[in-house]
């Protein structure tokens, strides 16, 4: 079955979406991820509705190229931003071509995510801006279309002699994700919980999300026995031993990081000296499931150890009621009677190839708000440095961080500045 490609500018990763056929009667047609469409008799289940006026156009001119069935269900494959901004426009679809309204389905857990993000809209905004370079819009109020039908652990849409489309909760990344499953097909469709990188646990920008039930979730989607895996991310997998290898490979990771984390814990160890402690299996990020190119294994680490600690992470006494950082950075900044000597380090250690290092010196003058020359010098250091590391970093997150750091005070420089 042959796959062909198609874009939308829109996308916050710029990634190809997928058009592909899975099997009779089941096929991707874009989205921001991979939408998926099953036929049954009484109309067409979609699985997530876009997030763009031009995506969703093109999702339904897709569709509408190899049927003229309703729409009869819209799943939601879990409770992230933009998946589903799209719905308005199939609902006006269904309008136009008089067919019934579509159903919209999801797990029970999303509608209370919907209402935080609805009261946490700003935040989000700027949580966005972060995490994904500008790309996303600044919106006002969100555009959240909540479901006419929840469930709770599993839920069959569609149940005939010749196909059977179920839904079944798969906590992941967030707790309120669903796959679909075909049994006759043995056709599963993954989610949020299967991508084409290592699991996104951790990430710095948003709340806990749990290894060890993401693990579960995987573990209980493998014993399944499943011939083709769709993920929300990446190629379709074919064949037992490719699923199976998929969904198992990265639970049995995160249970192995989880305890290696628990052990360090348990001897008082601070999350910062465990990220530089872990002595990593060689190869162990080289699976096309387990790639560093979205999240990375030190979220993992700060996640677990955030599901088992307070904020007080460091157990550094100073940090534990702060000065306001502005203050706090004034004192430091004005304890150093050499601050040329600070900048002069900070640019040999990175020219040392000791970048990180260099933002930690460079950080002695570069909070503190003062506009003396060496302050500002400090912060356009700091951006260049800021720069370099985006440069280096895999995880598309910790790049859109530091990129977002190194354009804060305007576009950034080739190459680190001599001061």
């Amino acid at each position: 079955m042959k796959a062909t490609k198609a874009t939308d500018t829109d996308i916050p990763l710029a990634h190809d979406i997928e058009v592909e056929d899975v099997a009779p009667g089941v096929f991707t047609i874009g989205g921001a991820g991979r939408s998926l469409v099953v036929e049954t008799p009484d109309g067409l289940l979609l699985v997530d509705a876009g997030a763009t006026r031009p995506m969703v156009q093109e999702m339904q001119r897709t569709l509408r190229a190899r049927t003229g069935a309703p729409v009869r269900w819209i799943v939601y494959s879990h409770g992230h931003l933009g998946y589903n901004y799209g719905v308005g426009l199939w609902l006006k679809e269904a309008e136009q071509l008089g067919h019934p309204r579509p159903v919209i389905v999801a797990h029970e857990n999303l509608v209370r995510r919907y209402r935080r993000y609805a009261e946490t809209t700003g935040l989000q905004n700027h949580i966005n801006a972060l995490q994904f370079r500008g790309a996303v819009p600044t919106l006002e109020r969100l555009p959240l279309t909540y479901p006419d039908l929840t469930y709770t652990g599993s839920y069959t849409v569609h149940a005939g002699p010749d196909r059977t489309v179920q839904l079944l909760w798969a906590p992941s990344e967030t707790d309120d994700a669903t796959a679909v499953w075909l049994p006759e097909e043995k056709v599963l469709y993954g989610g949020a919980a299967v991508i084409d990188a290592i699991p996104n646990v951790g990430t710095p920008l948003r709340t806990l999300r749990d290894p060890v039930r993401w693990a579960d979730t995987l573990d209980r989607l493998a014993a399944l026995g499943a011939q083709v895996l769709v993920p929300e991310f990446g190629p379709v997998a074919r064949g037992r031993e490719a699923v199976d290898a998929w969904l198992r490979e990265p639970a049995a990771v995160l249970r192995w990081l989880r305890r290696e984390v628990v052990e360090r814990m348990n001897r008082g160890m601070t999350v910062g000296a465990i990220l530089h402690d872990i002595d990593y299996p060689d190869g162990m990020f080289d699976k096309p499931w387990l790639k560093e190119t979205y999240g990375h294994r030190d979220y993992l680490v700060r996640d677990v150890y955030r599901s088992e600690n307070g904020w007080w992470e460091e157990r550094n006494p100073t940090s534990l009621h702060p000065a306001h950082p502005d203050a706090a950075a004034t004192a430091i900044a004005d304890a150093i009677t050499d601050k040329q000597a600070v900048l002069d380090h900070a640019t040999q250690l990175h020219d040392q190839g000791h970048t990180q290092e260099a933002l930690h010196v460079i950080d002695l003058l570069a909070l503190a708000p003062a506009d003396h020359p060496h302050h500002t010098a400090a912060r356009t250091l700091k951006r260049h440095l800021c720069a370099a590391l985006a440069e280096q970093s895999t995880s598309y997150i910790s790049q859109s961080i530091y990129a977002n750091a190194a354009r804060r005070s305007g576009p950034a420089e080739t190459g680190v500045p001599k001061l």
